[in-house]
């Protein structure tokens, strides 16, 4: 580093010459110094013009760059105004499949008020893990009815593959523009067993009474499942964060 920092001695510095006490004077050549001027502003005129079509060749790329971009943003836009027209086209479709009769019954199904909160469902105890259950069966039929979903999905831990499976086929049935009727359901016992050694959840059996279910399809005949007595169906439940989950549910066979 000292090497390059030392300056380089002027071109008229005397010195002793080797083996005797004269002094020699160095010559200068201003030719070479000048020829060494002309390389230099030759070579600042070369980066100059390479400057400038350095310039030229990113301006290029810039317009290049940004008329790709309005490109891709116009197809865009098209795409998307061809999935809203496409959207709007089913749904006047299916609009125009259902009858005066199944409309009211449709109409009816999306005004249902959303499930009443039972007023012990937080609390951490029998009554109130059975009193989240229940309420999370009326949310159940309120989600096929209405496809909302909202208060489901909050009481339903990611694990609950019994949760997803209801979530997902409520929206499935109202993306395509079907809908359920409101059932009769009536909840006969429910029974609440403590945590067993190994498990880190609550069991709760459930006996219900189900009144005929029927989902509707817009241009299909309504699908029906028969009434049922004594319905049984076992969940998994936590208490967390002051208030009952649904880890997994299972309906059992009769």
């Amino acid at each position: 580093m000292s090497a390059s920092l030392r300056s380089p001695k002027p071109a008229d510095t005397r010195r002793p010459a080797s083996g005797s006490g004269r002094v020699t004077v160095l010559e200068r050549h201003p030719a070479a110094h000048s020829r060494r001027r002309g390389v230099a502003g030759l070579v600042a005129v070369c980066v100059l013009a390479l400057g400038v079509a350095a310039c030229s060749v990113g301006d290029t790329k810039a317009e290049a760059s940004a008329s790709a971009s309005a490109s891709a943003s116009a197809a865009i836009a098209r795409a998307e105004k061809g999935i809203a027209d496409a959207n709007a086209s089913a749904t006047a479709s299916r609009e125009a499949a259902l009858t005066p009769e199944l409309r009211a019954k449709r109409d009816a199904a999306l005004a249902e008020p959303a499930p009443a909160k039972p007023p012990q469902m937080n609390e951490e105890s029998a009554e109130g893990a059975a009193a989240s259950v229940g309420y999370f069966l009326d949310l159940y039929r309120y989600a096929f009815m209405t496809g909302n979903t909202t208060e489901l999905a909050k009481m339903s831990e990611d694990r609950c593959v019994f949760c997803k499976s209801v979530i997902d086929d409520a929206v499935k049935l109202h993306k395509s523009g079907g809908w359920a009727n409101k059932w009769e359901q009536d909840v006969t016992n429910i029974r609440y067993y403590e945590k067993l050694d190994g498990y880190n959840y609550n069991l709760v059996h459930v006996f219900i009474n189900y009144g005929q279910m029927t989902w509707c399809y817009p241009g299909k005949n309504p699908e029906t499942a028969d009434p049922i007595e004594g319905q049984e169906l076992k969940f998994g439940v936590r208490y967390v964060s002051s208030r009952w989950m649904i880890g997994e549910g299972e309906v059992l066979s009769k």
